[in-house]
């Protein structure tokens, strides 16, 4: 996401376990000194660091664990100031919202944007080229077996077998594509069917 976005005109630094930790002081230091105004970073970042004048986080997903997303949040509206929080949900996401409304006591309100589709619309194709040549970069750079290797260091250290949780991650991983794809032949489907029924109607107002 870092390089995707940095790729089409938002400049920011990434903050993640597997960077070495002069990267992380370095990425910190441009994000502090208000050089690079965006910090795109895993939840290494939701605790321990005090940035004053954070105004905006995202959560570009719904965390699991409802203390998780205090810490998150947390990030602004620091020392009396005032900030927001958006986190972008999706309908596999309710049962996580809801348990963090329970948790906080608080119900989370929409944030509705006007024009939202046909902005999205202007970009979409721009943005899955970058994010696919992202991917290929990283793969480039052994990435993702860097990420397993940390993953299951990690495991290890909470006394879990790294064998078993990395089947349990290919299983998931696998179910999410199944539902995305299964998702994205409805949507085709159901274009079709919209199409299929506008050319009914233009061929019933000729008739008439």
């Amino acid at each position: 996401m870092s390089m995707t976005l940095n790729e089409v005109g938002f400049e920011n630094v990434a903050l993640h376990a597997m960077m070495k930790q002069k990267q992380r002081l370095v990425a910190l230091a441009k994000f502090k000194s208000n050089t690079i105004k965006i910090l795109l970073a895993t939840d290494v970042a939701s605790r321990g660091l005090d940035i004053p004048k954070v105004q905006l986080v995202i959560n570009h997903n719904v965390p699991k664990i409802p203390k998780e997303y205090i810490h998150r949040v947390g990030r602004t509206a620091r020392a009396g100031r005032s900030g927001k929080a958006i986190s972008l949900v999706t309908p596999y996401d309710i049962k996580l919202l809801q348990a963090i409304e329970e948790h906080i006591k608080t119900k989370l309100t929409e944030f509705k944007l006007d024009g939202i589709d046909s902005e999205v619309g202007k970009i979409f194709t721009q943005i899955s080229v970058t994010k696919s040549e992202a991917y290929i970069k990283l793969d480039e750079q052994d990435f993702y077996e860097k990420k397993m290797i940390n993953k299951r260091k990690k495991w290890l250290m909470e006394g879990l077998d790294p064998d078993e949780e990395e089947e349990k991650l290919r299983k998931k991983i696998k179910k999410s594509r199944k539902a995305r794809s299964k998702k994205a032949k409805n949507k085709i489907e159901s274009s079709d069917k919209s199409e299929n029924c506008d050319k009914d109607n233009e061929s019933t107002e000729q008739t008439s």
